[in-house]
């Protein structure tokens, strides 16, 4: 169970690639021969001169680039309230050759509320209402119950959700290449290496052209295992009130309070 909520909200947590080289923008420092120095030449016969370098454009400096996209993703979620998406999760077991997929919907409230609803293949829902975790499994009867929970506990990484931290705080951020995770067209690729210890490796961060919003995000697990998340029909501000993460268990199943 655990393991399954750590897939719910593990696209908002950590990895890397390397970034291309960039480009060559500075002039060459050597000097032409002086005419002191230099033969007379026939100017009739004198080779055409080279055309002058076009100046470097920001986008050619990969790190001008990340930090460009950081500042487009973090705008992204500073002016957000509330946000709701649909899913499609594909996560990949290395060890069994074998990828499941699931499809729901999520809805995220400032401040620190979260609700995964599971569609299929089976029903499920995670939610966090500012103060408390509850993870329900309809075809197992339970609920698990953490009383205690914090967002920051599953990762600082989260709190820029809420305008209370910065991506580059958590992770070493850099561009990877967008088209090896078959993005979209026009869409870029982050990849960022957590600075402190964790159960990942690293992570990809699909952002769309212009605005800053994450449309996929790929989880590469130290085992070797990928938990791949797909966000389509997002809206933002919608009025989500505090009563839609909400969860009151129903009749009859199991209640299950984490230990502290």
């Amino acid at each position: 169970m655990k393991h399954w909520i750590f897939l719910g909200c593990s696209w908002l947590i950590g990895g890397v690639a390397s970034a291309p080289k960039p480009h060559d923008s500075h002039p060459s420092t050597s000097k032409p021969p002086t005419k002191a120095s230099a033969p007379a030449k026939d100017p009739a016969k004198a080779p055409a001169k080279a055309p002058p370098k076009a100046p470097a454009r920001a986008g050619d400096d990969p790190q001008r680039e990340v930090d460009r996209l950081v500042a487009d993703i973090q705008a992204y979620y500073d002016r957000m309230e509330d946000y709701t998406a649909d899913f499609i999760q594909t996560y990949t077991r290395v060890a069994l050759s074998r990828t499941s997929e699931s499809r729901g919907q999520l809805m995220l409230k400032k401040p620190g509320m979260m609700r995964w609803t599971y569609k299929s293949p089976a029903p499920k829902l995670w939610v966090a209402d500012g103060k408390q975790l509850f993870v329900y499994d309809e075809e197992e009867g339970q609920v698990f119950v953490d009383r205690d929970f914090e967002m920051s506990k599953l990762s600082n990484s989260v709190s820029f959700l809420w305008g209370e931290g910065k991506l580059t705080d958590s992770f070493k951020v850099s561009l990877a290449n967008a088209a090896m995770f078959e993005a979209p067209a026009n869409a870029k690729a982050l990849e960022l290496i957590p600075k402190q210890d964790a159960t990942y490796a690293r992570l990809v961060l699909i952002v769309a052209p212009g605005g800053g919003e994450v449309t996929e995000s790929i989880l590469f697990e130290t085992s070797g295992n990928k938990n791949h998340f797909r966000f389509t029909n997002a809206k933002l501000n919608r009025g989500l009130k505090a009563e839609d993460f909400h969860f009151t268990p129903p009749p009859g199943v199991e209640v299950i309070h984490r230990s502290p």
